[in-house]
């Protein structure tokens, strides 16, 4: 018999209290859409059960959309409104639910409408980062019903299996693995990624130190760079060598791109750079989005180790997260240290892979050593 569901308290609990650390006395914002409304008022109840404040934003989904066809012109009242960063300088904490709900109508509208919303999820976690906050982009917000079709995985299995995840993380337990992780490629010089599907990339590592999500929040002051994260995650990522990725990589799961699933990527990299790539489903929308995109689209700047034994393989929106994936990605790296300012981003994932630092396997065959 599969395992009930967890309730929207036990999200909340997850969220607030494990994520966030809140405390007694701390003030929290929850931002939210119609269709995480559940969720987010267990944030809220959950956050006054730990002896705090909570506010609660809604954007209405229906409202969006009707606001879309009185008000075309987006950008005028698009992004975050200058009352709800107001009232972010005076919380400690927020948790942010992606939406709409309706993705896929959302990319369907002119270029000139659907401009403003891009980066919406970023930008509150920007937001944190300024006004030092501890902020959680919660997932769950990714997970309609509209989303899962466009990607080909059932809506409700989707939330299902998010859930889970959520609610089942060991931060602790990722924080250790991490920090394992994070020592071995400080140490390192270059990498080896191998696996039974052809996959053979040689690689070095960047000077910048590895980014450890083990899904807690840093509390204030410790390390600015980390007051933001996503749940349900779970990485180790590291900034590489741009110029030295040399090789072949063949995803074995599918990605979750914002043109569309992938599936059956094919890599070929030579001096830090994508030189030619293949899929075998979904390719057209990835070329479309590849060659439309900025200087600095093709080079090989991130190395990703999933820690996350909570998050089931292929999870749309954490495909890197399960512990012993692999992931490599191309195009902006700075936020983890490297030089690379380019907007794009792009990945894939090999589950089945092996590592080794400088000789010395750090993941053997998808397990974490």
């Amino acid at each position: 018999m599969a395992p009930e569901t967890p309730t929207p308290a036990a999200v909340g609990r997850a969220l607030v209290d494990e994520a966030l650390g809140f405390s007694r006395g701390e003030e929290l914002v929850v931002a939210s859409w119609t269709h995480t409304l559940p969720w987010a008022s267990a944030c809220v109840a959950e956050a006054r059960r730990l002896g705090g404040r909570a506010t609660l934003l809604l954007e209405d989904e229906a409202t969006f959309w009707r606001s879309v066809e009185v008000a075309p012109a987006t950008r005028v009242w698009a992004g975050i409104p200058t009352g709800v960063r107001a009232a972010l300088r005076e919380a400690d904490a927020l948790v942010y639910f992606a939406g709409p709900a309706d993705r896929p109508r959302l990319h369907g509208l002119p270029a000139a409408q659907q401009a403003p919303f891009h980066g919406m999820s970023d930008a509150w976690m920007t937001l944190c980062h300024r006004l030092n906050v501890r902020g959680v982009r919660c997932l769950l917000g990714y997970a309609s019903d509209a989303q899962g079709e466009r990607w080909r995985v059932p809506g409700v299995l989707w939330r299902s299996q998010m859930v889970r995840a959520v609610v089942d993380s060991d931060p602790e337990a990722m924080a250790t693995t991490g920090a394992t992780v994070a020592r071995s490629l400080t140490r390192g010089r270059e990498v080896r990624v191998t696996a039974p599907n052809g996959t053979d990339v040689t690689l070095r590592l960047g000077k910048s130190p590895p980014t450890i999500d083990h899904g807690r929040v840093e509390r204030r002051g410790r390390n600015p760079r980390r007051h933001a994260l996503t749940v349900p995650g779970g990485t180790v990522v590291m900034a590489l060598d741009e110029r030295s990725a040399v090789g072949t990589a063949i995803a074995d799961r599918p990605s979750f791109l914002p043109s569309g699933r992938v599936d059956g990527g094919q890599w070929d990299l030579e001096r830090g750079r994508l030189r030619e790539f293949w899929y075998t489903s979904g390719g057209d929308g990835f070329a479309r989005e590849f060659s439309a995109a900025p200087r600095g689209r093709e080079v090989v700047g991130l190395l990703g180790i999933g820690l996350n034994h909570a998050v089931p393989a292929g999870l749309p929106q954490a495909e890197d997260a399960p512990a012993g994936t692999v992931t490599l990605a191309i195009g902006g790296n700075t936020a983890y240290g490297g030089t690379n300012a380019c907007r794009f981003l792009s990945w894939i994932t090999l589950g089945e892979a092996t590592v080794a630092v400088d000789g010395t396997p750090l993941v053997d065959r998808g397990e974490l050593v």
